[in-house]
């Protein structure tokens, strides 16, 4: 999902999701372009896809209006995005070896508003194509929650389809279907600028599970029900295959619903700050007063706290049975709590300004890999005159092996450490209507855990191209 637009409007999701159990896989196919696409249902229309204000030019496209038929379609209520995003990546120094990588990633979305095309009312249908090609740059590095958040098996196939019905005049939204869970659970927005995977969805939460939660490369069958008590609250419940995908196959759009697989259960409360005596402060008046396209703002910070569980049971990894097969555990959990918030906005332009955020994740270490994560970083949006859509942004993410992950991978040789940290200096430069290029350093101390393996740096470019 996805430019995300700090203090002002990012999408409905972003690919930096974590995934498999030893990598870290982000979000969404060689080529000199990179793209990430924004599908807005109804309540993200409403929230401005949650992250604040939205600005006009940030919604153009490389191939335009089509003569206006794009506009006319989504005036009728159909939304079509096709997005193509490639990383080019290299490991300069440490690691295990010197490469560089192209990978590749398209997105090619559908977002149907059921109200104008049938007169349903509250009613979106979502559907969602991902293609994936390139390498696997994390061989390189040796790290395990993996520099390229689009980084994943080479694929083609059916990503997301779901349904989502709003009552209550919004108060009340349940949805079903394939569903990537990290457009809505454990989900910062100003995190989706970062090429690395552990500032989509949390490392701790991103490698769960026995193949991942539901989210990049492989989705399961989801619903999700979420409450709205007040304007600027909400609590939000998941139940979810606890299994998304096939182990085996991981190329195609599997649906296998087997009795071993349980369920993944999540459920988030969070709290937006939205901005209204901010914009009523500012030097552009009341907030009656603002352009239509300004008032219908996001919010000027997002605070939420989380917690996910599977029914399963799952093998020890080291404890034996006496007849010498893995003890068993039943099921396991986490939690999580994450914060963002817009700490300066320019005179006169609530688009531009000074995003911080953070998050925390604590795992069951008995079932586990990961048992702690640590993230933190901040973005500043139209940092130099003239450049108002550009984003500089600058994060760490810290994960900590579980004790019992760790007993299990040391040797006689040594030892595994316990903390992998990553940081990410970036910058996206918006250089035609639909087109970005977005420059990086990025430094992983302790990549894997091994001490024979030196910290690595790795320079790169991610180039986005909405058409």
């Amino acid at each position: 999902m996805h430019f995300t637009r700090e203090c002002s409007q990012p999408m409905r999701f972003q690919k930096a999701k974590p995934r498999s159990g030893m990598r870290s896989w982000g979000s969404r196919p060689d080529s000199l372009f990179l793209a990430v696409v924004l599908a807005t249902p109804a309540y993200a229309q409403e929230m401005q896809g949650e992250g604040g204000l939205a600005s006009p030019i940030s919604q153009q496209r490389l191939s335009g209006d089509w003569n206006g038929s794009r506009s006319s379609l989504e005036e009728q209520g159909l939304s079509i995005e096709l997005v193509y995003t490639t990383d080019i990546l290299s490991n300069v120094s440490g690691g295990l070896k010197r490469r560089t990588e192209f990978i590749g990633n398209i997105d090619l979305q559908m977002t149907a508003d059921m109200e104008r095309l049938f007169g349903w009312e509250g009613g979106t249908l979502f559907l969602y194509g991902l293609g994936n090609h390139g390498g696997n740059f994390s061989e390189s590095v040796g790290d395990l929650q993996v520099i390229s958040n689009i980084e994943g098996p080479a694929t083609v196939k059916l990503f997301e389809a779901w349904y989502e019905q709003d009552f209550l005049d919004g108060r009340l939204s349940v949805l079903a279907g394939l569903l990537d869970v990290n457009t809505e659970f454990d989900l910062i927005p100003a995190g989706t600028l970062f090429v690395h995977s552990a500032h989509g969805m949390g490392s701790d939460f991103g490698n769960s599970g026995k193949n991942g939660p539901s989210t990049f490369p492989a989705t399961s069958l989801s619903t999700r029900i979420r409450v709205r008590p007040t304007e600027n609250t909400y609590f939000q419940m998941l139940v979810a295959d606890g299994v998304p995908g096939d182990l085996n196959d991981p190329r195609r759009t599997q649906i296998k619903l087997d009795s071993d697989d349980g369920l993944l259960l999540a459920g988030e409360f969070g709290y937006y700050k939205l901005p209204q005596e901010e914009l009523s402060r500012s030097t552009r008046g009341q907030v009656e007063e603002l352009p239509p396209s300004e008032r219908r703002y996001g919010y000027f910070g997002k605070y939420a706290l989380g917690v996910w569980g599977y029914t399963t049971d799952f093998d020890d990894f080291f404890r034996l049975t006496p007849s010498g097969d893995p003890q068993q555990n039943s099921g396991t959990i986490g939690v999580y709590a994450l914060a963002e918030q817009c700490l300066y906005y320019e005179d006169g332009d609530p688009y531009q300004g000074l995003s911080v955020f953070a998050r925390l994740g604590l795992a069951d270490e008995r079932t586990n890999i990961f048992d702690r994560y640590i993230g933190t970083g901040f973005v500043y949006r139209g940092l130099f005159p003239g450049k108002d859509e550009d984003r500089l942004g600058f994060a760490v993410a810290a994960t900590r092996l579980g004790d019992d992950f760790k007993t299990a991978g040391s040797s006689p040789a040594g030892s595994l450490d316990s903390w992998e940290v990553a940081a990410e200096l970036t910058y996206n430069a918006l250089i035609a209507p639909g087109v970005s290029v977005q420059p990086g350093v990025h430094y992983v101390s302790n990549p894997g855990r091994s001490p024979g393996i030196d910290n690595a740096l790795v320079i790169g470019a991610r180039i986005i191209v909405s058409i």
